[in-house]
Protein backbone atom coordinates (compact mmCIF):
# COMPACT_ATOMS: atom_id res chain seq x y z
CA UNK A 1 0.00 0.00 0.00
CA UNK A 2 1.33 3.28 -1.21
CA UNK A 3 1.58 6.02 1.61
CA UNK A 4 -0.48 9.00 1.09
CA UNK A 5 0.06 11.15 3.91
CA UNK A 6 1.70 13.94 1.56
CA UNK A 7 -1.51 13.88 -0.77
CA UNK A 8 -3.43 13.88 2.35
CA UNK A 9 -1.82 17.25 3.55
CA UNK A 10 -1.91 19.02 0.15
CA UNK A 11 -5.61 18.16 -0.33
CA UNK A 12 -5.86 20.12 2.94
CA UNK A 13 -4.54 22.96 2.12
CA UNK A 14 -5.77 23.05 -1.05
CA UNK A 15 -9.57 22.59 0.28
CA UNK A 16 -9.07 25.49 2.60
CA UNK A 17 -7.49 27.78 -0.16
CA UNK A 18 -9.35 29.88 -2.75
CA UNK A 19 -10.06 27.81 -6.24
CA UNK A 20 -7.77 29.23 -8.90
CA UNK A 21 -9.29 28.74 -12.42
CA UNK A 22 -7.21 30.37 -14.78
CA UNK A 23 -5.43 29.49 -18.09
CA UNK A 24 -2.80 27.40 -17.38
CA UNK A 25 0.69 26.97 -19.09
CA UNK A 26 0.53 23.57 -19.23
CA UNK A 27 -1.78 22.31 -21.87
CA UNK A 28 -3.25 18.87 -22.87
CA UNK A 29 -5.99 19.34 -25.10
CA UNK A 30 -6.96 15.82 -24.73
CA UNK A 31 -7.12 15.36 -20.97
CA UNK A 32 -8.89 18.93 -21.09
CA UNK A 33 -11.71 17.45 -23.18
CA UNK A 34 -11.45 14.59 -21.02
CA UNK A 35 -11.81 16.95 -18.16
CA UNK A 36 -14.85 18.57 -19.27
CA UNK A 37 -16.89 15.38 -19.29
CA UNK A 38 -15.76 13.74 -16.87
CA UNK A 39 -18.32 15.38 -14.09
CA UNK A 40 -21.34 14.46 -15.97
CA UNK A 41 -19.78 10.62 -15.77
CA UNK A 42 -19.42 10.50 -11.92
CA UNK A 43 -22.85 12.85 -10.80
CA UNK A 44 -24.09 9.44 -12.13
CA UNK A 45 -22.11 6.97 -10.29
CA UNK A 46 -22.57 9.27 -7.37
CA UNK A 47 -26.06 7.96 -6.46
CA UNK A 48 -27.27 8.98 -2.95
CA UNK A 49 -23.82 10.38 -1.95
CA UNK A 50 -24.65 13.40 -3.58
CA UNK A 51 -26.84 14.16 -0.35
CA UNK A 52 -24.06 15.21 1.92
CA UNK A 53 -22.06 17.91 1.84
CA UNK A 54 -19.12 18.23 -0.35
CA UNK A 55 -16.93 19.15 2.54
CA UNK A 56 -17.66 15.74 4.69
CA UNK A 57 -17.27 13.99 1.31
CA UNK A 58 -13.94 15.22 1.09
CA UNK A 59 -13.12 14.60 4.80
CA UNK A 60 -14.14 11.17 4.90
CA UNK A 61 -12.48 10.56 1.12
CA UNK A 62 -9.36 11.80 2.59
CA UNK A 63 -9.60 9.29 5.67
CA UNK A 64 -10.62 6.35 3.80
CA UNK A 65 -7.38 6.66 1.79
CA UNK A 66 -5.08 6.92 4.95
CA UNK A 67 -6.74 3.65 6.03
CA UNK A 68 -6.27 1.87 2.51
CA UNK A 69 -9.63 2.13 1.60
CA UNK A 70 -9.16 3.63 -1.97
CA UNK A 71 -11.70 2.32 -4.01
CA UNK A 72 -13.97 3.44 -1.20
CA UNK A 73 -12.32 6.79 -1.35
CA UNK A 74 -12.54 6.78 -4.73
CA UNK A 75 -16.44 6.78 -4.61
CA UNK A 76 -16.17 9.91 -1.95
CA UNK A 77 -13.96 12.00 -4.16
CA UNK A 78 -16.13 10.98 -7.05
CA UNK A 79 -19.19 12.47 -5.30
CA UNK A 80 -17.33 15.51 -4.10
CA UNK A 81 -16.73 16.27 -7.72
CA UNK A 82 -20.09 16.22 -8.77
CA UNK A 83 -21.05 18.52 -6.27
CA UNK A 84 -18.09 21.00 -6.69
CA UNK A 85 -16.05 20.37 -9.58
CA UNK A 86 -14.39 24.19 -9.40
CA UNK A 87 -12.33 22.52 -6.40
CA UNK A 88 -9.02 21.01 -6.57
CA UNK A 89 -9.27 18.89 -3.82
CA UNK A 90 -11.92 16.48 -4.70
CA UNK A 91 -9.96 15.80 -8.05
CA UNK A 92 -6.39 15.61 -6.11
CA UNK A 93 -8.06 13.15 -4.21
CA UNK A 94 -9.57 11.19 -6.55
CA UNK A 95 -6.13 10.89 -8.71
CA UNK A 96 -5.08 9.57 -5.99
CA UNK A 97 -7.94 6.97 -5.10
CA UNK A 98 -7.77 5.69 -8.69
CA UNK A 99 -3.96 5.38 -8.71
CA UNK A 100 -4.02 3.60 -6.01
CA UNK A 101 -7.03 1.51 -5.93
CA UNK A 102 -6.14 -2.60 -6.74
CA UNK A 103 -7.49 -3.01 -10.15
CA UNK A 104 -10.03 -6.38 -10.45
CA UNK A 105 -9.02 -6.75 -14.15
CA UNK A 106 -6.99 -5.46 -17.07
CA UNK A 107 -9.90 -3.54 -18.35
CA UNK A 108 -10.38 -2.07 -14.99
CA UNK A 109 -6.63 -1.10 -14.69
CA UNK A 110 -7.11 0.40 -18.03
CA UNK A 111 -10.07 2.52 -16.76
CA UNK A 112 -8.35 3.35 -13.59
CA UNK A 113 -5.51 4.67 -15.05
CA UNK A 114 -7.24 6.86 -17.35
CA UNK A 115 -9.36 8.61 -15.13
CA UNK A 116 -6.38 9.24 -12.79
CA UNK A 117 -4.59 10.74 -15.49
CA UNK A 118 -7.74 12.87 -15.80
CA UNK A 119 -7.91 14.06 -12.24
CA UNK A 120 -4.58 14.79 -11.89
CA UNK A 121 -4.96 16.67 -14.87
CA UNK A 122 -8.00 18.82 -13.48
CA UNK A 123 -6.61 19.02 -9.84
CA UNK A 124 -3.26 20.84 -11.93
CA UNK A 125 -5.93 23.42 -13.57
CA UNK A 126 -7.78 24.46 -10.92
CA UNK A 127 -4.58 24.50 -8.57
CA UNK A 128 -4.15 27.58 -6.64
CA UNK A 129 -0.26 28.02 -6.15
CA UNK A 130 2.78 26.92 -8.05
CA UNK A 131 3.55 24.51 -5.00
CA UNK A 132 -0.17 22.74 -6.01
CA UNK A 133 0.30 22.93 -9.28
CA UNK A 134 3.73 20.78 -9.09
CA UNK A 135 2.02 18.29 -6.41
CA UNK A 136 -0.59 17.63 -9.26
CA UNK A 137 1.54 17.53 -12.21
CA UNK A 138 4.10 15.28 -10.25
CA UNK A 139 1.23 12.50 -10.12
CA UNK A 140 0.21 13.05 -13.54
CA UNK A 141 3.87 11.92 -14.67
CA UNK A 142 3.62 9.29 -12.12
CA UNK A 143 0.40 7.75 -13.69
CA UNK A 144 1.99 8.57 -17.28
CA UNK A 145 5.25 6.74 -16.60
CA UNK A 146 2.82 4.12 -15.05
CA UNK A 147 0.89 3.86 -18.23
CA UNK A 148 4.42 3.61 -20.35
CA UNK A 149 3.31 6.72 -21.23
CA UNK A 150 6.92 8.43 -21.24
CA UNK A 151 6.69 11.60 -23.37
CA UNK A 152 3.45 12.43 -21.46
CA UNK A 153 5.25 11.64 -18.00
CA UNK A 154 8.58 13.27 -18.88
CA UNK A 155 6.57 16.32 -20.21
CA UNK A 156 4.83 16.51 -16.69
CA UNK A 157 7.65 15.77 -14.67
CA UNK A 158 9.58 18.87 -16.00
CA UNK A 159 6.99 20.95 -15.73
CA UNK A 160 5.85 20.03 -12.88
CA UNK A 161 9.71 20.75 -11.75
CA UNK A 162 9.33 24.44 -13.20
CA UNK A 163 6.91 25.34 -10.45
CA UNK A 164 8.34 23.53 -7.51
CA UNK A 165 11.99 21.73 -7.30
CA UNK A 166 11.60 18.79 -5.45
CA UNK A 167 14.62 16.41 -5.12
CA UNK A 168 12.02 13.55 -5.17
CA UNK A 169 11.25 14.44 -8.52
CA UNK A 170 13.73 15.61 -10.02
CA UNK A 171 15.43 12.00 -9.18
CA UNK A 172 12.51 10.72 -10.77
CA UNK A 173 12.61 12.94 -13.54
CA UNK A 174 16.12 13.13 -14.42
CA UNK A 175 16.24 8.43 -13.95
CA UNK A 176 13.53 8.40 -16.11
CA UNK A 177 15.02 10.98 -18.86
CA UNK A 178 18.14 9.12 -19.21
CA UNK A 179 16.14 5.63 -19.91
CA UNK A 180 13.20 7.17 -21.67
CA UNK A 181 13.62 10.46 -22.68
CA UNK A 182 15.14 11.75 -25.93
CA UNK A 183 17.58 9.49 -27.41
CA UNK A 184 18.88 7.38 -30.95
CA UNK A 185 16.50 4.64 -30.97
CA UNK A 186 18.01 2.92 -34.18
CA UNK A 187 20.00 3.46 -37.07
CA UNK A 188 20.23 2.32 -40.42
CA UNK A 189 22.82 2.12 -43.88
CA UNK A 190 21.11 2.49 -46.71
CA UNK A 191 23.71 0.65 -48.96
CA UNK A 192 21.84 -0.06 -51.74
CA UNK A 193 21.39 3.07 -53.58
CA UNK A 194 23.76 5.33 -55.64
CA UNK A 195 24.89 7.92 -52.81
CA UNK A 196 24.69 5.64 -49.73
CA UNK A 197 23.39 7.17 -46.11
CA UNK A 198 22.92 6.35 -42.74
CA UNK A 199 20.07 7.79 -40.53
CA UNK A 200 19.29 7.77 -37.06
CA UNK A 201 15.99 7.42 -36.17
CA UNK A 202 15.03 9.10 -32.36
CA UNK A 203 12.61 8.67 -30.08
CA UNK A 204 11.11 11.76 -30.53
CA UNK A 205 11.23 14.79 -33.45
CA UNK A 206 13.93 16.58 -33.95
CA UNK A 207 13.61 20.60 -33.83
CA UNK A 208 12.59 22.26 -36.94
CA UNK A 209 13.45 25.73 -38.68
CA UNK A 210 16.44 27.73 -38.97
CA UNK A 211 18.74 24.95 -36.96
CA UNK A 212 22.03 24.13 -37.78
CA UNK A 213 22.74 20.39 -36.91
CA UNK A 214 26.57 20.61 -38.26
CA UNK A 215 27.85 21.10 -34.58
CA UNK A 216 26.08 18.21 -33.26
CA UNK A 217 27.17 15.63 -36.39
CA UNK A 218 30.75 14.47 -36.23
CA UNK A 219 32.03 12.18 -39.51
CA UNK A 220 35.25 11.18 -39.26
CA UNK A 221 37.00 12.10 -42.88
CA UNK A 222 34.62 15.02 -43.47
CA UNK A 223 34.02 18.24 -41.89
CA UNK A 224 30.99 19.14 -43.34
CA UNK A 225 28.76 16.05 -43.82
CA UNK A 226 25.77 16.84 -45.52
CA UNK A 227 22.97 16.49 -43.44
CA UNK A 228 18.83 16.08 -43.75
CA UNK A 229 16.12 15.46 -41.57
CA UNK A 230 13.01 13.98 -41.30
CA UNK A 231 10.64 14.26 -38.31
CA UNK A 232 12.45 11.89 -36.33
CA UNK A 233 15.42 11.06 -38.21
CA UNK A 234 18.78 12.49 -39.32
CA UNK A 235 20.36 11.48 -42.08
CA UNK A 236 24.49 11.52 -43.36
CA UNK A 237 24.14 11.44 -46.84
CA UNK A 238 27.58 11.90 -49.02
CA UNK A 239 28.92 8.49 -47.97
CA UNK A 240 30.96 5.73 -50.06
CA UNK A 241 30.37 1.90 -50.98
CA UNK A 242 33.08 -0.09 -48.79
CA UNK A 243 34.19 2.81 -46.47
CA UNK A 244 34.00 2.82 -42.66
CA UNK A 245 32.79 6.32 -40.98
CA UNK A 246 33.16 6.95 -37.28
CA UNK A 247 30.03 8.97 -36.72
CA UNK A 248 29.45 11.19 -33.23
CA UNK A 249 25.89 12.24 -32.25
CA UNK A 250 27.05 14.83 -29.81
CA UNK A 251 25.35 15.69 -26.62
CA UNK A 252 23.04 18.94 -26.99
CA UNK A 253 21.44 17.96 -30.23
CA UNK A 254 18.13 19.81 -30.51
CA UNK A 255 14.79 18.42 -30.30
CA UNK A 256 11.18 19.64 -30.99
CA UNK A 257 10.26 18.73 -27.40
CA UNK A 258 12.33 20.84 -25.48
CA UNK A 259 14.81 18.17 -24.46
CA UNK A 260 18.57 18.52 -26.31
CA UNK A 261 20.25 15.08 -26.78
CA UNK A 262 21.64 13.99 -23.23
CA UNK A 263 24.81 11.97 -23.83
CA UNK A 264 27.03 11.77 -26.97
CA UNK A 265 26.24 8.98 -28.63
CA UNK A 266 29.27 7.35 -31.06
CA UNK A 267 28.96 4.98 -34.28
CA UNK A 268 30.99 2.56 -36.30
CA UNK A 269 29.61 2.67 -39.55
CA UNK A 270 30.37 0.14 -42.47
CA UNK A 271 28.85 1.41 -45.64
CA UNK A 272 28.89 -2.30 -47.60
CA UNK A 273 28.56 -3.12 -51.33
CA UNK A 274 25.19 -2.67 -52.71
CA UNK A 275 23.73 -6.08 -53.31
CA UNK A 276 23.38 -7.44 -56.47
CA UNK A 277 19.66 -6.20 -57.95
CA UNK A 278 17.97 -6.20 -61.94
CA UNK A 279 15.61 -4.19 -62.83
CA UNK A 280 13.44 -3.03 -65.88
CA UNK A 281 13.64 1.06 -67.22
CA UNK A 282 9.87 0.96 -67.29
CA UNK A 283 6.29 -0.30 -68.14
CA UNK A 284 5.93 0.82 -71.13
CA UNK A 285 5.07 -2.82 -73.02
CA UNK A 286 4.87 -1.70 -76.91
CA UNK A 287 8.42 -2.41 -78.38
CA UNK A 288 9.29 -1.50 -81.64
CA UNK A 289 9.09 -4.35 -84.41
CA UNK A 290 11.52 -2.11 -86.50
CA UNK A 291 15.17 -1.01 -85.40
CA UNK A 292 14.67 -3.53 -82.30
CA UNK A 293 17.51 -3.61 -80.45
CA UNK A 294 16.49 -5.41 -77.14
CA UNK A 295 14.78 -5.00 -74.13
CA UNK A 296 17.60 -2.72 -71.74
CA UNK A 297 17.64 -4.85 -68.61
CA UNK A 298 19.41 -2.57 -65.59
CA UNK A 299 21.40 -4.32 -62.86
CA UNK A 300 23.79 -3.84 -60.16
CA UNK A 301 26.86 -5.81 -59.33
CA UNK A 302 26.31 -8.93 -61.03
CA UNK A 303 27.98 -10.57 -63.28
CA UNK A 304 25.13 -12.86 -65.11
CA UNK A 305 21.36 -12.08 -65.37
CA UNK A 306 18.68 -15.00 -65.34
CA UNK A 307 15.97 -14.60 -67.58
CA UNK A 308 12.77 -16.01 -67.94
CA UNK A 309 10.00 -15.36 -70.62
CA UNK A 310 6.54 -16.28 -71.13
CA UNK A 311 3.98 -16.13 -73.84
CA UNK A 312 -0.27 -15.46 -72.70
CA UNK A 313 -2.24 -16.67 -75.34
CA UNK A 314 -4.00 -14.15 -77.83
CA UNK A 315 -7.68 -15.75 -76.15
CA UNK A 316 -6.62 -15.13 -72.35
CA UNK A 317 -5.41 -11.83 -73.32
CA UNK A 318 -8.57 -9.82 -71.53
CA UNK A 319 -8.30 -11.82 -68.65
CA UNK A 320 -4.88 -11.23 -68.58
CA UNK A 321 -5.49 -6.90 -68.88
CA UNK A 322 -7.98 -7.35 -66.23
CA UNK A 323 -6.08 -9.24 -63.54
CA UNK A 324 -3.82 -7.37 -61.07
CA UNK A 325 -0.74 -8.92 -62.47
CA UNK A 326 -0.71 -6.76 -65.99
CA UNK A 327 2.21 -4.24 -66.04
CA UNK A 328 3.18 -5.06 -62.14
CA UNK A 329 5.75 -7.00 -60.60
CA UNK A 330 5.36 -10.91 -60.25
CA UNK A 331 6.75 -13.61 -58.11
CA UNK A 332 8.18 -16.18 -58.94
CA UNK A 333 5.69 -18.17 -57.97
CA UNK A 334 3.44 -16.50 -60.45
CA UNK A 335 5.69 -16.69 -63.10
CA UNK A 336 5.42 -20.66 -62.76
CA UNK A 337 1.76 -20.39 -62.34
CA UNK A 338 1.88 -18.70 -65.90
CA UNK A 339 4.23 -21.44 -67.64
CA UNK A 340 2.13 -24.17 -65.78
CA UNK A 341 -1.48 -22.75 -66.54
CA UNK A 342 -2.05 -19.37 -68.01
CA UNK A 343 0.59 -19.60 -70.49
CA UNK A 344 3.66 -20.79 -72.01
CA UNK A 345 7.09 -20.62 -71.34
CA UNK A 346 9.03 -19.49 -74.75
CA UNK A 347 12.57 -19.04 -73.69
CA UNK A 348 14.45 -19.67 -70.13
CA UNK A 349 18.34 -18.85 -69.75
CA UNK A 350 20.98 -15.95 -68.87
CA UNK A 351 22.91 -13.09 -70.49
CA UNK A 352 26.58 -11.60 -69.49
CA UNK A 353 26.26 -8.32 -68.26
CA UNK A 354 29.47 -6.27 -67.50
CA UNK A 355 29.42 -4.80 -63.79
CA UNK A 356 30.86 -1.90 -62.85
CA UNK A 357 31.67 -1.68 -59.23
CA UNK A 358 28.62 0.17 -57.74
CA UNK A 359 27.40 1.01 -60.81
CA UNK A 360 23.81 0.33 -63.01
CA UNK A 361 24.76 -0.87 -66.31
CA UNK A 362 22.55 -1.20 -69.49
CA UNK A 363 22.36 -4.87 -71.08
CA UNK A 364 20.26 -5.33 -73.71
CA UNK A 365 18.24 -8.51 -73.75
CA UNK A 366 18.08 -9.65 -78.21
CA UNK A 367 13.96 -10.47 -77.54
CA UNK A 368 13.41 -11.48 -81.72
CA UNK A 369 17.39 -13.21 -81.60
CA UNK A 370 15.79 -15.14 -78.52
CA UNK A 371 12.85 -16.02 -79.78
CA UNK A 372 12.55 -16.26 -83.21
CA UNK A 373 8.95 -15.63 -85.01
CA UNK A 374 6.64 -13.87 -82.37
CA UNK A 375 2.90 -15.17 -81.80
CA UNK A 376 0.13 -13.74 -80.88
CA UNK A 377 -0.59 -12.37 -77.01
CA UNK A 378 1.95 -10.73 -74.54
CA UNK A 379 4.60 -12.01 -73.46
CA UNK A 380 5.77 -11.39 -69.73
CA UNK A 381 9.59 -11.53 -69.41
CA UNK A 382 11.28 -12.29 -65.12
CA UNK A 383 14.79 -11.12 -64.44
CA UNK A 384 17.04 -11.54 -60.95
CA UNK A 385 20.88 -11.74 -60.71
CA UNK A 386 22.62 -15.17 -61.07
CA UNK A 387 22.57 -17.10 -57.34
CA UNK A 388 20.41 -14.81 -55.47
CA UNK A 389 18.72 -16.66 -53.03
CA UNK A 390 15.10 -18.88 -54.17
CA UNK A 391 12.11 -16.75 -53.33
CA UNK A 392 9.04 -17.87 -54.57
CA UNK A 393 6.62 -15.44 -53.23
CA UNK A 394 8.85 -11.96 -53.36
CA UNK A 395 8.89 -9.74 -56.49
CA UNK A 396 11.16 -9.93 -59.48
CA UNK A 397 11.90 -7.35 -61.84
CA UNK A 398 9.07 -8.22 -64.46
CA UNK A 399 8.68 -6.57 -68.02
CA UNK A 400 5.36 -7.09 -69.69
CA UNK A 401 5.70 -6.60 -73.61
CA UNK A 402 4.33 -7.18 -77.10
CA UNK A 403 6.85 -6.76 -80.07
CA UNK A 404 4.41 -4.65 -82.55
CA UNK A 405 4.94 -1.90 -85.23
CA UNK A 406 1.16 -0.97 -84.90
CA UNK A 407 0.07 2.43 -83.71
CA UNK A 408 -3.67 1.93 -82.17
CA UNK A 409 -5.85 4.78 -81.98
CA UNK A 410 -10.13 4.57 -81.53
CA UNK A 411 -12.35 6.66 -81.14
CA UNK A 412 -15.82 6.32 -79.33
CA UNK A 413 -18.68 7.73 -79.37
CA UNK A 414 -22.37 7.71 -80.25
CA UNK A 415 -21.96 6.34 -83.73
CA UNK A 416 -20.03 3.97 -82.37
CA UNK A 417 -16.10 3.13 -82.20
CA UNK A 418 -13.86 4.15 -85.11
CA UNK A 419 -10.31 2.51 -85.14
CA UNK A 420 -7.10 3.80 -86.67
CA UNK A 421 -3.68 1.95 -87.57
CA UNK A 422 -0.73 3.35 -88.33
CA UNK A 423 3.11 2.35 -88.44
CA UNK A 424 5.26 3.00 -85.19
CA UNK A 425 8.29 3.34 -87.82
CA UNK A 426 7.00 5.31 -90.39
CA UNK A 427 3.43 7.14 -89.16
CA UNK A 428 1.97 5.41 -92.91
CA UNK A 429 -1.94 3.96 -92.67
CA UNK A 430 -1.64 0.37 -92.02
CA UNK A 431 -3.81 -1.20 -94.88
CA UNK A 432 -5.74 -4.41 -94.37
CA UNK A 433 -5.01 -4.81 -90.99
CA UNK A 434 -7.80 -7.41 -89.30
CA UNK A 435 -9.31 -5.68 -86.38
CA UNK A 436 -11.27 -7.55 -83.99
CA UNK A 437 -13.76 -5.53 -81.14
CA UNK A 438 -13.90 -8.08 -78.07
CA UNK A 439 -16.76 -7.56 -75.14
CA UNK A 440 -16.31 -7.65 -71.49
CA UNK A 441 -16.95 -10.88 -71.59
CA UNK A 442 -14.13 -12.39 -73.74
CA UNK A 443 -16.46 -12.54 -76.73
CA UNK A 444 -15.94 -11.15 -80.44
CA UNK A 445 -18.19 -8.76 -81.24
CA UNK A 446 -16.88 -8.02 -84.77
CA UNK A 447 -14.06 -8.54 -86.95
CA UNK A 448 -13.14 -5.27 -89.61
CA UNK A 449 -10.35 -5.13 -92.13
CA UNK A 450 -8.81 -1.50 -92.22
CA UNK A 451 -9.09 0.64 -95.62
CA UNK A 452 -6.15 2.46 -97.25
CA UNK A 453 -6.11 5.13 -94.27
CA UNK A 454 -6.03 2.22 -91.57
CA UNK A 455 -9.24 3.06 -90.45
CA UNK A 456 -12.26 0.69 -89.53
CA UNK A 457 -15.27 1.71 -87.73
CA UNK A 458 -17.37 -0.68 -85.45
CA UNK A 459 -21.09 0.09 -86.10
CA UNK A 460 -23.09 2.44 -82.98
CA UNK A 461 -24.94 -1.05 -81.78
CA UNK A 462 -21.75 -2.42 -80.96
CA UNK A 463 -20.66 0.36 -78.82
CA UNK A 464 -24.10 0.73 -77.20
CA UNK A 465 -23.33 -2.82 -75.90
CA UNK A 466 -23.90 -2.93 -71.63
CA UNK A 467 -22.99 -5.70 -69.33
CA UNK A 468 -20.58 -8.44 -70.32
CA UNK A 469 -21.56 -7.22 -74.30
CA UNK A 470 -19.82 -3.51 -73.45
CA UNK A 471 -16.53 -3.38 -76.10
CA UNK A 472 -13.01 -3.83 -73.82
CA UNK A 473 -10.68 -4.58 -76.17
CA UNK A 474 -9.57 -3.70 -79.86
CA UNK A 475 -6.92 -6.53 -81.15
CA UNK A 476 -5.53 -5.71 -84.10
CA UNK A 477 -2.86 -7.95 -86.77
CA UNK A 478 -1.81 -8.37 -90.02
CA UNK A 479 -1.62 -12.24 -90.93
CA UNK A 480 2.57 -11.69 -91.31
CA UNK A 481 3.57 -12.12 -87.83
CA UNK A 482 2.47 -8.42 -86.48
CA UNK A 483 0.13 -8.46 -83.85
CA UNK A 484 -0.97 -5.16 -81.31
CA UNK A 485 -4.36 -4.28 -78.50
CA UNK A 486 -5.72 -1.37 -77.28
CA UNK A 487 -7.80 -1.16 -74.28
CA UNK A 488 -10.82 0.45 -74.49
CA UNK A 489 -11.44 0.61 -70.48
CA UNK A 490 -8.29 2.90 -70.00
CA UNK A 491 -9.17 6.58 -69.34
CA UNK A 492 -9.20 8.32 -72.63
CA UNK A 493 -6.89 10.88 -73.34
CA UNK A 494 -8.45 14.24 -73.02
CA UNK A 495 -7.59 17.53 -74.25
CA UNK A 496 -9.89 19.68 -72.11
CA UNK A 497 -6.79 20.47 -69.15
CA UNK A 498 -5.27 22.17 -72.04
CA UNK A 499 -8.05 24.96 -73.08
CA UNK A 500 -9.31 23.38 -75.86
CA UNK A 501 -12.65 21.48 -74.14
CA UNK A 502 -14.91 20.86 -77.42
CA UNK A 503 -18.50 21.44 -77.79
CA UNK A 504 -21.35 19.18 -76.76
CA UNK A 505 -22.27 17.12 -79.43
CA UNK A 506 -25.90 17.98 -81.20
CA UNK A 507 -28.05 15.89 -82.64
CA UNK A 508 -30.92 17.60 -84.97
CA UNK A 509 -30.61 21.35 -84.98
CA UNK A 510 -27.27 23.81 -83.66
CA UNK A 511 -27.96 27.32 -82.82
CA UNK A 512 -25.21 29.81 -82.96
CA UNK A 513 -25.70 33.05 -81.42
CA UNK A 514 -23.46 36.46 -81.22
CA UNK A 515 -23.76 40.09 -80.41
CA UNK A 516 -21.82 42.72 -82.99
CA UNK A 517 -19.98 43.87 -79.84
CA UNK A 518 -19.72 42.62 -75.90
CA UNK A 519 -20.26 45.90 -73.89
CA UNK A 520 -23.44 48.25 -74.29
CA UNK A 521 -24.83 51.50 -72.51
CA UNK A 522 -28.15 51.63 -70.66
CA UNK A 523 -30.94 52.39 -73.90
CA UNK A 524 -28.37 51.20 -76.32
CA UNK A 525 -30.15 48.18 -78.98
CA UNK A 526 -28.70 45.03 -79.00
CA UNK A 527 -28.42 43.35 -82.58
CA UNK A 528 -28.20 39.48 -82.11
CA UNK A 529 -27.05 37.39 -85.24
CA UNK A 530 -28.35 33.49 -84.99
CA UNK A 531 -27.48 30.98 -87.06
CA UNK A 532 -29.82 27.42 -87.15
CA UNK A 533 -27.90 24.40 -88.97
CA UNK A 534 -29.04 21.12 -89.08
CA UNK A 535 -27.45 17.63 -88.48
CA UNK A 536 -25.48 18.28 -91.73
CA UNK A 537 -24.94 21.81 -91.69
CA UNK A 538 -27.30 22.27 -93.41
CA UNK A 539 -29.95 25.79 -93.36
CA UNK A 540 -32.99 25.56 -91.65
CA UNK A 541 -35.70 27.99 -93.05
CA UNK A 542 -38.82 29.07 -92.06
CA UNK A 543 -38.24 27.77 -88.13
CA UNK A 544 -39.25 30.03 -85.60
CA UNK A 545 -36.77 30.60 -82.65
CA UNK A 546 -37.15 31.94 -79.30
CA UNK A 547 -34.72 33.82 -77.13
CA UNK A 548 -34.29 34.04 -73.32
CA UNK A 549 -32.26 36.80 -71.92
CA UNK A 550 -31.54 36.64 -68.59
CA UNK A 551 -29.70 39.21 -66.04
CA UNK A 552 -26.45 39.56 -65.22
CA UNK A 553 -27.77 39.15 -61.67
Amino acid sequence: MRSWSCLAALAVALFFASPAFADKSFVDDSLASDVVRLPATLRKEAGGLTQRPAARLVADGLAALSRGEARRALDLFGAAIALDEKNAVPWLGYASAAYSTEPRDSYERYTLRGRARTTAYGAYQRAATATEEAKALALLGQVSADLQRWRPALNAYRASLDRDENAAVRKTYEDLRKERGFRVTDYKVDSDVDQPRVCFEFSDPLQRGKVDFAPFVAVSGNANPAITLEDTELCVEGLKHGERYAIVLRDGLPSAVNEPLLKSADYEIYVRDRSPQVRFSGKNYVLPRVGQEGIPLLSINTAKIDVTINRIGDRSLLSTLRSDDFLNQISAYRAGQISDQDGIKVWSGSIDAKPLPNTEVTTAFPVLDALGKLEAGVYVMTAWPDGAADDDYGSRATQWFVVSDFGLTAFSGSDGVHVLVKSLASAVPVTGAELRLIAKNNEVLDTKTTDANGYAHFEAGLARGSGGMAPSLVVASDGKGDYGFLDLQLAAFDLTDRGVTGRLVRTALDAFLFTERGVYRSGETVFLTALLRDAKAGVVQGLPLTIIIKRPD
